[in-house]
């Protein structure tokens, strides 16, 4: 969807109305939205209009729209997204034409780090592996971000055991992107961790066919971190920003990891594989203890983690866990702002008793799923030592089947908005 500025009554033309939805007198009016989640649904609304009449071009009547022109907008330019359309390279693009405003760039600036969460998240996993992650990570350099890729020794110098275990069974190595954002005087140093499987079979616990399918997207959390740090020259937060992404290939060989390999984590924990499918939190511990090392006062980590926090939530809602009130309250007003929705988990310690291991100091996962989404936070919670943290279980609407308003079906980029409404309290 292009923007163009100006003012197009002659077009076909949306607006809000209070009591009649329909066309009439030139323009077609939408049920006037009471929020900017709903303006954002009918600006998706207004795409799907725009697709059934096989209108190009059309107007957005910021007189009408009112306070939620710059919702409605953004629900227009978020669904008006389809990666197999792109890679086809058909000329679908459509215009709409809105009245020059002040939140213009800014919105178009959230657009397009969505859509590059979006399409990395959706790329065929032959192609979109920890190297050439890395790759697209460096494209943020141009935009004064600084990048590195740590690979090799590195890995082990850095504590990453973790991952490098995971990785193992790949002919790819695992990497680590780390992309910091630096302000002149900042208050403070923020941490944003990302789970990049670049795809997971579950390893030697390789996962049934039906549960395979679209596990190129288990890289999410990683991707939404990417994504939400391109903003960040222009929204300017007053911290510092570290956004660290473990990437690996879980991949079944003759050099994978194995269920009942025991792995000394950096922090000295001694971690029992109960599972090889349970492979997130070991690169993300190894993120927050990296993390933790370089200073950050707060961590924040994204991933597609769980099965169990799908079937909790269902495919709309992420999970939330915190060791810190405040960090809580603030996603949650992000959540609110943005439309990504959250709901608060509890972290019950009479659950850590089924991560307990006779051979190490605790085990990567407990037995079936049954509150599996808390005991995957609380394991993570074991890495954690004096940072306000944040753990953010995306399973269900990083990626779902069925389009729903704004959000298509394959990689929603779910977390870049709200990463970024989150960061707007830190300038």
């Amino acid at each position: 969807m292009k923007i163009e500025t100006g003012i197009k009554k002659e077009l076909f033309t949306f607006g809000f109305d209070e009591e009649k939805e329909g066309y009439r007198d030139g323009v077609f009016y939408l049920k006037r939205p009471e929020t900017r989640e709903e303006a954002r649904r009918r600006g998706a609304e207004a795409v799907a209009i725009m697709d059934k009449l096989k209108i190009k071009e059309s107007y957005a009547s910021t007189s009408s729209l009112g306070e939620f022109s710059m919702d409605f907008v953004e629900g227009v330019l978020l669904a008006d997204y389809d990666f197999s359309r792109r890679r086809k390279g058909e000329d679908d693009e459509k215009t709409l034409w809105v009245e020059e405003a002040p939140w213009l760039e800014e919105v178009l600036q959230v657009k397009d780090a969505v859509f590059f969460a979006r399409d990395i998240i959706n790329e065929a996993p032959s192609v979109m592996n920890p190297e050439e992650f890395a790759l697209r990570a460096r494209q943020l350099e141009e935009i004064g971000l600084e990048v590195e890729v740590g690979e090799g020794s590195w890995l082990e110098e850095n504590g990453f055991f973790g991952t490098l275990a995971v990785g193992r069974g790949s002919a790819v190595p695992p990497r680590v992107v780390i992309v910091r954002y630096r302000p002149s005087h900042p208050r403070g140093r923020l941490a944003l961790v990302g789970k990049g499987i670049t795809f997971d079979s579950g390893g030697l616990n390789l996962k049934p066919s039906k549960a395979i399918k679209g596990m190129h997207m288990d890289m999410a959390g990683a991707g939404a971190v990417l994504g939400a740090m391109r903003v960040l020259p222009a929204l300017e937060p007053n911290c510092e920003v570290l956004g660290i992404m473990p990437l690996a290939e879980n991949l079944p060989s003759g050099s994978s990891y194995k269920p009942g390999d025991i792995i000394e984590m950096a922090n000295g924990k001694r971690v029992e594989v109960d599972n090889t499918d349970a492979e997130g939190r070991l690169a993300l511990a190894d993120a927050i203890v990296y993390a933790e090392r370089q200073g950050a006062d707060a961590v924040v980590d994204l991933a597609t983690l769980t099965g169990a926090a799908v079937v909790a939530l269902g495919e709309l809602v992420a999970a939330l866990y915190s060791t810190d009130e405040d960090e809580a309250r603030a996603f949650m007003e992000a959540s609110s702002e943005s439309g990504e929705m959250l709901w608060r988990m509890p972290l019950l310690d009479d659950y850590r008793k089924e991560l307990e291991s006779r051979r190490a100091d605790i085990k990567n996962a407990g037995y079936g799923r049954s509150g599996g989404s808390i005991m995957a936070a609380l394991f993570l919670r074991e890495f954690v030592s004096e940072a306000r943290w944040v753990h953010l279980d995306i399973a269900g609407p990083a990626m779902i089947d069925k389009p729903f308003f704004y959000m298509p079906a394959g990689a929603t980029g779910f977390g870049v908005r709200l990463l970024i409404e989150y960061l707007r309290s830190k300038r």
